[in-house]
C-alpha cells in the first residue's frame, strides 16, 4: 500500500492563470508530467479524453480528479492544478472546476489505485484543505497545507 504523505510530498503542482478550456489545463498538466516523469503525452492525452468520455472526472465543489493508468509507471504520480478562475469541466452541481488532481496510475496495482482513488476522494472533501489549497501560490505552500492536514488525519 502507497503512503499518501510521501505521494503528496513528490507530487507536482501547477499554479494557472486564466485558462478557459480543459483542453488547455490538461495539455499543462500533460507537459509537466512529460517533463517530471518522461511519460507520453501523446499517451496521456488520448487516455484523458478516452477518460473524459466517459464520464466528466468532476466531483463537486470545484474539484475535478480525472485518473488514468499508464503502463509505464511503477509508483503512482499526482499532478496537481490550482486554478485562478475555474472552468467548465460538466460537473454534476455545474460548478467550475478550479482544483484539478490528475492521478496517474500505474497498470499493475488495480487494487491499490481504487484505494488511491478513494483516499484521493475523501481528502478532498475536507473543505478546510481545499480553501487553503485555493490561496497558495506555490508548491511548498501545498504541501504544507497536506502535510498538515496528513498528519492531523494521523493523529
Amino acid at each position: 500500500m502507497y503512503n499518501m504523505f510521501d505521494i503528496i510530498r513528490e507530487s507536482e503542482f501547477l499554479f494557472v492563470k486564466d485558462y478557459k478550456s480543459k483542453k488547455k489545463i490538461f495539455f499543462e498538466m500533460i507537459n509537466k508530467a512529460y517533463l517530471s516523469h518522461k511519460i507520453d503525452q501523446n499517451q496521456l492525452l488520448n487516455s484523458l479524453i478516452k477518460r473524459e468520455k466517459i464520464g466528466s472526472t468532476a466531483v463537486g465543489n470545484g474539484i475535478a480528479i480525472p485518473h488514468i493508468t499508464v503502463n509505464t509507471l511503477n509508483n503512482p504520480k499526482f499532478i496537481i492544478s490550482v486554478l485562478s478562475k475555474g472552468i467548465s469541466f460538466d460537473s454534476v452541481d455545474n460548478i467550475n472546476v478550479d482544483i484539478i488532481f490528475l492521478l496517474l496510475l500505474p497498470e499493475s496495482t488495480r487494487k491499490e489505485n481504487l484505494q488511491i482513488l478513494a483516499s484521493v476522494s475523501r481528502l478532498l472533501r475536507n473543505t478546510e484543505l481545499t480553501n487553503k489549497l485555493r490561496g497558495c501560490k506555490n508548491q511548498e505552500s501545498a504541501i504544507a497545507i497536506f502535510t498538515k492536514v496528513l498528519q492531523d488525519k494521523a493523529a
